[in-house]
């Protein structure tokens, strides 16, 4: 199959002669014109922004020893770990919105990630029942309970750990608002690379088994205008329905490396 287009041309050439076979010619012809189609727009979408891009800058390499490795506030305008940059201040639209969506029932709230406390703030002046958060580096607990003194009387409590090791003694929820950075390099492969669908797939399933019939999971992705098909597969696997809003007017500075784009996809899926 073949298509052309004003500014590149699509091949697709099947390596088995059952591959989308299907009853009919008309049938195999059908789905694959419009993945084609749904592979051509995107380019050309993609094509049509990228010059608003921030250029970005090299990342280092992160080391296996996350959890005890110095957190860096600079000036409060970002967090650094290992020369990583994993928050900065541009991000507080986007972290409203991830609040705003997982606080919508109030209730008891998990949150995956404290960074430089932007989302867990904006869940606090929101209110909720209770809020624990998982965080795995220690010099980042100390932040929080600096952080936890702005509200002694209300139920808060750190989780100190990676997600992976903790969860599983916390219970159910009824939202869960993820915000967390790869903490390992084979971990920030999988979940930025090429081949990932997006930024929360590995956390998609264990988000379900943890939320509470009718619970809420809030989270943003690596996507820019839209969600792909292989996302919304993996989200209607363990959720009934789910909803995206595009926050725009990001701006992340030029020599921001872990994002490039004045919008991000947010979702909100209900269990």
């Amino acid at each position: 199959m073949q298509r052309k287009f004003k500014d590149f041309d699509i091949t697709v050439a099947m390596k088995r002669d059952d591959f989308l076979r299907s009853k009919g010619t008309g049938q195999r012809n059908l789905l694959l014109s419009r993945a084609v189609w749904e592979f051509a727009s995107d380019l050309e979408h993609l094509d049509s922004i990228q010059q608003e891009f921030v250029d970005g800058s090299v990342r280092p390499l992160i080391r296996q020893e996350w959890e005890a490795s110095g957190a860096d506030y600079s000036d409060n305008r970002q967090l650094l770990i290992q020369g990583q940059q994993v928050m900065q201040d541009w991000e507080h639209p986007l972290m409203r919105k991830l609040a705003d969506n997982a606080t919508a029932g109030g209730g008891d709230l998990l949150e995956v990630g404290f960074g430089m406390g932007i989302s867990a703030t904006y869940v606090q002046e929101a209110g909720v029942a209770s809020h624990t958060i998982i965080e795995i580096n220690h010099e980042v607990a100390k932040r929080f309970a600096t952080w936890r003194g702005k509200w002694p009387d209300r139920d808060i409590r750190l989780e100190l750990g990676g997600w992976q090791d903790v969860i599983g003694r916390l219970g159910k929820f009824d939202a869960i608002l993820y915000d967390t950075y790869p903490t390992n390099e084979r971990e920030f492969v999988e979940t930025l690379g090429p081949k990932s669908p997006f930024l929360a797939a590995n956390f998609v399933e264990p988000a379900a088994a943890h939320l509470r019939p009718g619970g809420i999971f809030s989270y943003y992705t690596n996507e820019i205008d839209s969600l792909s098909r292989s996302h919304q597969r993996i989200l209607l696997r363990h959720f009934s329905s789910f909803k995206v809003e595009l926050v725009t007017g990001l701006q992340p500075p030029a020599d921001c490396n872990y994002w490039w784009a004045s919008t991000m996809a947010a979702v909100t899926a209900y269990k």
